[in-house]
């Protein structure tokens, strides 16, 4: 009896130490937590389906927001291992607050387009068109506090344009949706989500401008609940196949480096929109 209730306790003993050794090489490990902002979406998800991707990227499951509610969320206490902000304000209140630790990795440029539904039923024809009848349209955009609704009040505002819009949103997945259900006549989204759209909608491009560009930025937390499957991802970014993900995805390549004073200007001042991609922002 009594070597009955060693074998038990010994079982026991064991299968408390077990779950460690997935992070500790000993087991399958865990993916990481990803809170990611909506318009990565589409890179996120080709990147988990190539082959040769670690097996704890390739089973990550993203939660997707507008990276101020992400800020927000990450402000309350929300525990991740790597976030992804679709604006490099965003990513520096992280930093300010004390939720990223290292430095975090520029992945990708993202550039704002007018999008249409299929059926265009406002019969836009070009950016000017919309320009000039803005008012009789109807159009969304994404909320002020979002990387995508700077982008769009910086066009308003250089471009000397009232965008009359109807609505507001909280992240430009659902700008996208407004648009490709035909609730809308246009909107302002990124180039990536309209080609991810595909047939869903047209796209018509934005004239050149300062500001028209945000940057894609990933952190690692300061305190991830699985850190080597989080530093198994960031690497993942920083390779070829991570840069390819998101090229192919349609977003233009990252900035190479950031002055504190572009970082502090980007989503009012972009001055260099250009500049972003010439001089790292």
């Amino acid at each position: 009896m009594l070597a009955v209730v060693l074998v038990i306790i010994g079982g026991l003993t064991l299968a408390g130490c077990a779950s460690p050794a997935a992070e500790d090489g000993g087991g399958e490990a865990e993916p990481p937590v990803v809170l990611s902002a909506a318009s990565a979406e589409p890179a996120l998800e080709r990147l988990a389906a190539d082959p040769d991707v670690a097996d704890v990227v390739s089973t990550m499951a993203p939660e997707y927001a507008g990276t101020s509610t992400l800020v927000s969320q990450i402000d309350s206490g929300r525990s991740f291992d790597v976030v992804f902000s679709a604006s490099r304000r965003h990513m520096t209140e992280l930093q300010d607050g004390g939720h990223i630790g290292g430095d975090p990795l520029p992945v990708a440029t993202n550039r704002l387009v007018l999008a249409v539904p299929a059926e265009n039923p406002g019969e836009i024809e070009s950016f000017a068109d919309f320009a000039d009848r803005a008012e009789e349209l109807t159009t969304a955009i994404c909320a002020p506090q979002v990387p995508c609704g700077m982008l769009a009040g910086a066009l308003s505002e250089e471009l000397a344009l009232d965008l009359h819009a109807d609505t507001e949103e909280t992240s430009v997945s659902s700008v996208l949706s407004k648009i490709s259900l035909g609730e809308v006549d246009a909107g302002l989204v990124y180039r990536t989500d309209a080609a991810a759209a595909g047939e869903d909608v047209r796209t018509l491009e934005v004239p050149e401008h300062d500001g028209g560009t945000n940057q894609m930025w990933a952190g690692l937390s300061a305190a991830p609940t699985h850190p080597q499957a989080a530093e198994q991802l960031m690497g993942e970014l920083a390779s070829e196949d991570g840069r390819a993900a998101f090229e192919e995805s349609g977003f233009l390549p990252p900035p190479a480096a950031e002055s504190e004073d572009d970082a502090e200007d980007e989503g009012h001042d972009d001055g260099a929109a250009s500049a972003a991609d010439d001089a790292g922002s």
